[in-house]
């Protein structure tokens, strides 16, 4: 399930909108679906058989990958005063993911037990802490209340 174009909402105005502010509820349902397709991704790959555990897992790779580039994207459009902090634990979340992938293309069983018992902890910890800060502030963003 990754992420499709029609799923994107920009913040730059339409004519006749009201400004940014229009595409936030948009902006944060996206948010939320994403995060369910990913949490679905991951239960999916509990029941993948080991002969298919590395490409499945490469796929959830790439589908994180492209949510945290919508992310990005959607920070850098509101001038989100945390994007660095957000970034760096996108990349450090990235890092480990693609460390593990050779031993999983390997066929390393173990190792893919230790995945599938740290991918939901990691991703939910990322999910509470760093998107819920996000949320907030696009819905201050909304109410015209955030800060650029």
């Amino acid at each position: 399930m990754v992420p499709t174009s029609e799923r994107v909402v920009s913040l730059v105005p339409c004519a006749g909108s009201k400004g940014p502010a229009q595409g936030i509820p948009a902006l944060l349902a996206a948010m939320d679906a994403e995060h369910r397709e990913v949490l679905e991704s991951v239960a999916a790959l509990a029941v993948v058989p080991p002969t298919r555990f590395a490409s499945a897992y490469a796929a959830l790779v790439a589908q994180i990958e492209a949510g945290f580039r919508e992310e990005e994207e959607m920070m850098d459009q509101i001038g989100y005063g945390e994007i660095r902090a957000h970034r760096r634990d996108h990349a450090e979340l990235l890092a480990l993911l693609h460390r593990l992938r050779p031993y999983l293309d390997d066929g390393n069983a173990p190792l893919a037990d230790i995945v599938m018992g740290m991918i939901p902890a990691m991703l939910v910890r990322h999910m509470a802490g760093m998107d819920q800060a996000l949320a907030l502030a696009l819905r201050m963003q909304g109410t015209g209340s955030g800060k650029r």
